[in-house]
């Protein structure tokens, strides 16, 4: 079913994500090798599939758009999303300098939207997220000297991670470019492109994912927690944004990258159009707090919702009840609990320069200690490394910190490398 907007077909048609011939019949491919499930485990047959392997999709956020399908309040729908940098099985044999030629104008391809009837502006729409699979197999972490926290751009490549104002996000109806890259701010070795593969089951959302370093050969076991990493509805105001940042207009929702919103989430995001218009896509199997390189566990996910809306009241900003503070922690064994965590740390008074003092002390740490190659250990620090901000109140000097868990690896209690 779709809903017809005020506006004009051809307003909305030309926001919609572009699928080239070849990589629809790639995506078809791989929904056919997935025998995609139409119920995720436990939670039964969701009452409505929306595709994201097919047209339905996009890739800016426009109030405009038309929707996709419409729900009513209480009704399960799945949503299958496709990979965040929109190259599915492409990941599988990838190589370092392919990741180069990966359009960033294509990537966050977002499944919706979804028309929640009843939803209205001055309205929260509460998403329950009741479950997150993988479709596919295998997932990947990309290393670009573009992106991540240590990546430069060159100004013209810069929309979209222009420090945010809505008019930098605001863009025009052509689809991006690759970026020229800078040289990386990489004193550690870190500024050759690179690409890791990890392997789960289909279908998996409990347990770990398996990382054998491509430079190395080191293995670990990745404990999985699988999440969507954009989840957001029309914005407030008219125009085309850009998917970057983790919100654009009025505090919509978007690439919030938050980690803990798991299975049994419960979502809630301001409502700016009738209908919400909700959409959601960059499917990760784990990531840690600050995906450092600008990826974490990237895949293919199916995703379980249910909607409800609480009428006549407002939110700043997408805020969620989750089911656990480090979902990351939990998944792990006793075992691995027990080999405790990795800590690294930076301090001064500019915040993001104490979070790459912390991250390259830890991946310096882990080369030494666990045998990674450098890209090995910041493929790894984006999965599984959480950054935090441990300690302001000595201002202006701030303290981030890095944590990562040693039990990760193959090792007895105790051991030390």
């Amino acid at each position: 079913m779709c809903f017809a907007h005020s506006g004009t077909a051809s307003d909305a048609l030309h926001v919609q994500a572009e699928i080239p011939t070849d990589a629809a019949a790639a995506f078809r491919s791989i929904r056919a090798q997935a025998d995609v499930p139409v119920g995720l485990p436990g939670q039964g047959t969701p009452e409505r599939v929306l595709d994201g392997y097919t047209s339905v999709n996009h890739n800016r956020w426009n109030r405009d758009l038309e929707a996709a399908v419409v729900v009513r309040p209480g009704e399960e729908i799945q949503l299958l999303c496709r990979d965040a940098l929109d190259i599915g099985d492409q990941a599988r044999t990838m190589t370092p300098d392919g990741t180069m030629t990966i359009d960033l104008g294509h990537i966050h391809p977002l499944t919706g939207p979804v028309f929640v009837e009843g939803a209205e502006p001055g309205d929260i729409l509460e998403v329950e997220i009741l479950d997150v699979a993988p479709i596919v197999d295998f997932g990947y972490v990309t290393i670009s000297p573009a992106l991540g926290i240590f990546g430069t751009l060159r100004p013209e490549a810069l929309a979209g991670f222009a420090p945010y104002t809505e008019a930098s996000q605001l863009s025009d109806p052509a689809p991006g470019r690759v970026p020229s890259a800078l040289p990386q701010d990489q004193p550690y070795g870190t500024g050759a492109p690179y690409v890791q593969l990890f392997t789960f089951e289909r279908g998996q959302n409990t347990g770990f994912a398996t990382f054998v370093g491509k430079d190395t050969g080191t293995r670990a076991r990745i404990p999985i927690s699988p999440f969507l990493g954009i989840m957001g509805n029309a914005p407030m105001r008219k125009g085309m944004y850009r998917t970057f940042p983790p919100s654009v207009s009025g505090g919509n929702g978007g690439n919030t990258d938050v980690r803990q919103m798991i299975k049994g989430t419960r979502l809630q995001l301001p409502v700016y159009a009738e209908g919400a218009k909700f959409s959601a896509g960059d499917g990760h199997m784990a990531q840690g707090d600050g995906e450092i390189t600008g990826t974490a566990i990237e895949t293919l996910m199916a995703a379980t919702l249910r909607f409800s809306v609480v009428k006549n009241r407002t939110i700043a900003g997408p805020r969620a009840i989750v089911p656990a503070a480090d979902p990351t922690q939990l998944a792990m064994t006793a075992e691995m609990r027990g080999q405790g965590y990795y800590i690294t740390t930076g301090t001064g008074p500019d915040l993001m320069e104490n979070a790459k003092t912390a991250i390259r002390d830890m991946i310096d740490w882990l080369a030494t200690d666990e045998g990674l190659s450098l890209h090995e250990a910041y493929a790894l620090c984006s999965v599984v490394g959480d950054l935090k901000i441990s300690e302001t109140v000595d201002l202006p000097n701030w303290l981030v910190s890095m944590t990562f868990p040693r039990g990760i690896f193959n090792r007895t209690t105790g051991e030390t490398r």
